[in-house]
């Protein structure tokens, strides 16, 4: 399964409320995935 990270969950990780970085690697960081335009919001 792929999963889609909004930005919503990405700044949740950047504020150091979710450990994201553990979830990623949990389900593997090849399909974990950044949309163009999240990475614009940020």
């Amino acid at each position: 399964m792929q999963y889609l990270l909004d930005t919503n969950i990405c700044v949740f990780f950047l504020r150091g409320m979710l450990k994201l970085d553990e979830i990623i690697r949990g389900k593997g960081v090849a399909n974990c995935f950044i949309s163009e335009l999240t990475v614009f919001e940020l």
